[in-house]
């Protein structure tokens, strides 16, 4: 019994852990904390690519990458955010959050 609550409570915690990674860009989310994130996320896509490059899901995840980077640029940082995080998660990685 004790060990099923302690799974449970394990797998809850992991399960909430994981949720903030798209939270960050919701529609609560301040344009400038939007553009923080997107300067953020860009780098991080940048330090990936040399590692993921080539790999079966590298052109969908660097197409989603360019539109978000596109879209941060013209100044819509939230979609812009959104789509680089939806790269990085491609590339089985986490996206950083603000």
């Amino acid at each position: 019994m004790i060990r099923l609550a302690a799974s449970a409570a394990l797998a809850a915690f992991v399960a909430m852990a994981a949720a903030p990674a798209f939270a960050a860009t919701g529609d609560t989310l301040s344009q400038s904390d939007a553009q923080d994130l997107c300067a953020r996320l860009q780098t991080q896509y940048q330090d990936l690519t040399p590692f993921k490059k080539g790999l079966p899901y590298w052109k969908d995840a660097s197409d989603e990458a360019q539109k978000g980077e596109q879209a941060c640029k013209n100044g819509n940082a939230p979609t812009g955010a959104r789509d680089m995080q939806s790269a990085i998660s491609d590339m089985y990685v986490k996206p950083d959050t603000l």
